[in-house]
């Protein structure tokens, strides 16, 4: 009698095993999506932060105002870091500190904010009031812990948020 080494895997086997795999794929991809969103929108709203501590840390060193301002429309087409108040030069390459980007992949809601000036001290002088700008991701669904908020206070601390949509 022979005995038969088996050196390999049967066809039956190998298709229950791709069958297996796709199904897993499929439960996990839709998560993979929300990964990426959530990864893009927290990463445009460090960007703004960015620029917030930016304007506010020039400020301070230079000791005069420094801006952040956004470009024609909105946050959502990019923005600027200025020396001088707001609406001053509207990002101007005189003035001009650093340009930003256009936010991609993201909705804003900035409660008709153009911008945030910081005096030689760091506190915030304009607009006056605490700043909010909100930034969601696509399909945010109410409940959703997925909005990013960029805010900043009267005395100039910036922080990101995460809330529900």
């Amino acid at each position: 009698m022979r005995v038969r080494i088996n050196n390999g895997f049967t066809l039956i086997e190998l298709l229950v095993t791709i069958a297996i795999l796709a199904i897993i794929l499929a439960f996990a991809a839709p998560s993979f999506v929300n990964l990426i969103e959530n990864s893009r929108v927290s990463t445009q709203a460090n960007t703004l932060l960015t620029a917030v501590n930016l304007a506010r840390s020039e400020a301070v060193k230079q000791g005069i105002p420094m801006s952040i301002q956004n470009e024609p429309g909105g946050f959502i087409n990019g923005w600027c870091v200025i020396d001088g108040d707001l609406g001053v030069d509207d990002c101007k390459d005189a003035t001009l500190v650093k340009r930003f980007p256009a936010l991609d992949g993201v909705s804003v809601n900035q409660g008709g904010i153009t911008g945030v000036t910081f005096d030689g001290r760091g506190y915030q002088t304009a607009p006056g009031a605490n700043v909010r700008i909100e930034l969601d991701p696509p399909g945010c669904m109410p409940g959703d812990s997925r909005k990013r908020v960029v805010s900043v206070s009267l005395a100039g601390r910036a922080a990101v948020g995460l809330e529900a949509c």
